[in-house]
């Protein structure tokens, strides 16, 4: 996109983009509206999992075209965090679901959820504890750090540490996403 492409060049970009999972990447709670293991995913049905009972875990709309936006910027890293209480279960959809090639003749591409993410921290805690293992694991500062969620109580990490917050109360879009991007950009003080 056209806005990442200039921001780039300014050097207005973040280093590190982390999504939250529940309600923000997908409308459920894992660990809430799903019946557990064992998922199985059909590549033949992209962005979506299945539960035991044969409920779908399905991706909101703009997810994939988001990850694929930020693919094509290779310096960016990505992460995941969530207080889930099934981390397993979290761990084990994104490990698993369809992630389907923009180029089918090129193996390099992604194939499930998972391979878009450098960090994950998915498990009880803070998001502050999450963000402190992914500076350590990373080296990023938090200033460079953007994050994405669906509860505004999760603002802390910006409070406490500067990761710039965006609240997505309705799951992340599009728009949404570009927004936060810009936000981040406009906070730069490069």
């Amino acid at each position: 996109m056209e806005l990442f492409e200039k921001l780039n060049a300014a050097n207005k970009l973040p280093s590190l983009i982390v999504l939250d999972l529940d309600y923000t990447i997908w409308p459920l709670w894992i660990d809430t509206h799903v019946s557990g293991p064992p998922f199985t995913a059909d590549p033949s049905r992209p962005y979506t999992v299945s539960d035991r009972r044969g409920n779908e875990i399905k991706l909101y709309e703009d997810i994939p075209a988001i990850l694929n936006l930020v693919k094509n910027f290779p310096d960016i890293k990505m992460g995941l965090a969530s207080r889930t209480s099934e981390p397993t279960w979290a761990r084990d959809v994104v490990s698993i679901m369809p992630f389907p090639s923009n180029d089918a003749s090129d193996e390099s591409q992604k194939t499930t959820l998972s391979d878009f993410f450098d960090y994950s921290e998915i498990y009880p805690s803070s998001k502050v504890r999450h963000f402190k293992k992914m500076h350590k694991d990373s080296d990023i500062p938090y200033e460079n750090m953007i994050f994405f969620d669906d509860e505004m109580r999760n603002n802390d990490v910006q409070h406490q540490l500067g990761v710039q917050f965006v609240n997505v109360p309705h799951g992340l879009t599009m728009l949404g996403f570009l927004r936060g991007i810009e936000r981040y950009a406009d906070n730069r003080t490069d």
